[in-house]
């Protein structure tokens, strides 16, 4: 990979979670739950790289240019009698490497027979997260 300014000189990674269920409220996945495990997913495959944390809505360090922002957003909805799952995750810088880079990561999607346990969450955050904890180990 070349180096991207928009990846470089990251010194933190800061996440932002949303769920959005078709039908009300989902008991096996909320906000917090999904900002957690895609912080310890990406923890993991960054194991040397930026501190990676789950921030709280207006949060100072959203703003803060050393953060990389990592908006994680995962629609639940039914299908044929299963629930579909959907992740999707954009990313956003402040300052000067501000412009988003010209590709972002593949949405993710599987399908759920029954609740939706940690190990298939963790599945799914690794394949959204891999492309964005290679760009950041390629651009320090």
């Amino acid at each position: 990979m070349s180096p991207l300014p928009f990846f470089q000189r990251v010194e933190r990674v800061g996440l932002l979670c949303a769920v959005d269920a078709d039908g009300g409220p989902v008991v096996d996945i909320g906000d917090e739950t999904l900002c957690g495990r895609a912080a310890a997913v990406l923890s993991g495959l960054l194991a040397s790289g930026p501190a990676v944390t789950a921030l709280a809505p207006n949060d100072a360090r959203i703003a803060d240019p050393g953060t990389l922002l990592v908006l994680v957003h995962a629609t639940l909805r039914p299908e044929s009698g299963k629930r579909m799952l959907a992740l999707a995750a954009t990313l956003q810088r402040s300052g000067s490497a501000g412009d988003p880079p010209f590709f972002m990561m593949p949405p993710q999607a599987l399908t759920l027979s029954g609740t939706l346990d940690e190990s298939l969450l963790d599945s799914l955050l690794r394949r959204l997260l891999t492309p964005l904890s290679g760009a950041l180990r390629a651009n320090p």
